[in-house]
């Protein structure tokens, strides 16, 4: 067999590849799949009475704005990851919602601590967050992984870790549409921890969630 019989040969049952859109417009295609099941469960949970006042408190605003602009990049970084050859920065572009998140559940414990002293310090258990939080992002997470699993494996570990946080971001956003606890100690506790939690379980999984190849778990 000589050379053209060869790649004959080899080109002739290959399939066009379709191409994969751009990060951000599968980001807006995960978007419109998970907005809606988060809406459905918050309805299904029964929205927060006080919920307009709460969207007039310069506090609670600043913490969801905070929390959907960490939701829009990190599930943007995350869909980055997926592209070999894109810029190192778009990698850490989370940090900053993720810090100014942070930095709003810090400064609402420091001003009840400034007000009400220890009294401000509420703490008590409060276990409906973390099955809350789980069941609200099950389909954020799993439109998340198929979205992941269709890029390139070059950045699965930042993926999963950019993704998971996208994913429980948005749970936590619609936790707070109907969960009443507002204190800043158990708000840094038991929602933000739960984050932290599934982002953890998301990353001890990620070489079963986006494997290597297909069937068999990969190295992220």
């Amino acid at each position: 067999m000589n050379t053209d019989e060869l790649i004959a040969a080899l080109i002739a049952d290959l399939k066009p590849v379709r191409r994969l859109l751009p990060p951000a417009w599968r980001l807006v295609g995960w978007l419109a799949m998970s907005i809606p099941a988060t809406a459905l469960l918050v309805a299904t949970m029964r929205i927060r009475p006080d919920l307009a006042v709460k969207l007039s408190d310069p506090v609670f605003m600043t913490e969801q704005l905070a929390s959907l602009a960490t939701v829009l990049i990190a599930g943007w970084s995350a869909l980055v990851a997926g592209v070999p050859g894109e810029a190192r920065w778009k990698m850490w572009a989370p940090v900053a919602p993720l810090a100014l998140w942070i930095a709003s559940l810090g400064h609402q414990c420091w001003d009840e601590w400034v007000r009400l002293g220890i009294n401000g310090m509420v703490f008590h258990p409060d276990f409906m967050c973390v099955p809350a939080i789980a069941m609200i992002s099950a389909v954020p997470s799993l439109s998340m992984v198929l979205a992941i699993r269709r890029g390139a494996r070059v950045r699965t570990s930042t993926a999963v870790l950019w993704g998971s946080l996208a994913a429980a971001a948005l749970a936590n956003v619609g936790l707070r549409m109907f969960h009443t606890e507002d204190a800043a100690l158990m708000v840094i506790v038991w929602q933000f921890g739960s984050v932290l939690l599934l982002m953890a379980l998301a990353m001890l999984l990620r070489n079963y969630l986006v494997p290597k190849k297909w069937g068999t778990p990969g190295r992220g």
